[in-house]
């Protein structure tokens, strides 16, 4: 019986993750349709994204990189010590990638059979960063 609440738990808790980040990403969509033409070119150059890719990191939310720092913080890997230009394309990857929800569940669980970095479109980068000893 307590492992069946506790699923259902999970499950709701799940639930409001998920509509909070669709309010987050509406938000960040109307905030993106509000904004000239010409000024958003401007802030996606400043961040050093495509408009595509501004658009993309703004449909997932505002906490889309959220479970990159998580990551770094996993791996040992400084933040402050990364390069500029290369946080942004972590963060670019992290934000469009699709395996969240398993990524989110690994982070927390730390399964000894975790299928991490397998899917994570930034391994590479994230294994350069540890052999680096950015951190």
């Amino acid at each position: 019986m307590a492992m069946q609440v506790e699923r259902r738990t999970g499950f709701l808790q799940a639930i409001r993750r998920n509509f909070s980040r669709y309010w987050q990403c509406r938000a960040g969509l109307d905030e993106l349709g509000a904004i000239d033409a010409g000024e958003l070119n401007r802030i996606a150059q400043d961040s050093g994204l495509s408009m595509a890719d501004l658009i993309a990191v703004a449909q997932r939310g505002a906490d889309s990189t959220a479970l990159l720092d998580r990551r770094l913080l996993d791996l040992g890997i400084e933040r402050n010590r990364i390069d500029a230009a290369v946080l942004r394309d972590l963060q670019r990857c992290c934000s469009a990638c699709d395996s969240k929800a398993q990524c989110e569940h690994e982070l927390e669980d730390q399964p000894k059979n975790a299928a991490w970095p397998k899917y994570c479109p930034n391994q590479d980068t994230l294994a350069v960063l540890t052999a680096t000893k950015c951190h």
